[in-house]
């Protein structure tokens, strides 16, 4: 008789799936450009972090849920809803 080791099954061993959506330089079907994450959650949505869109036609900056990343449009020059205001970006280590 000849003894293998346990088959390992399950997302345990693996990493959680990451959405595409929200990696920075990820442009969404109305040119809506994800440039970071802002490095706190929204207050709205619980477990949602925000995250910094820019829009390709006018440059504008502003903050969105994760979730909503995927079907965002610009408040200013695509009628898109008010975005949450960009928050200061976190110091680092070296400035």
């Amino acid at each position: 008789m000849q003894l293998r080791p346990p088959a390992i099954r399950g997302r345990a061993t693996r990493e959680p799936a990451r959405a595409t959506t929200v990696e920075p330089g990820t442009t969404n079907h109305h040119g809506q450009t994800v440039v970071r994450k802002a490095g706190r959650a929204a207050d709205d949505l619980a477990g949602q972090s925000i995250y910094i869109l820019r829009c390709k036609g006018c440059g504008h900056e502003y903050g969105e849920a994760g979730i909503r990343v995927h079907q965002r449009k610009c408040p200013k020059c695509d009628g898109g809803k008010a975005g949450l205001p960009v928050p200061e970006p976190e110091p680092t280590l070296f400035g």
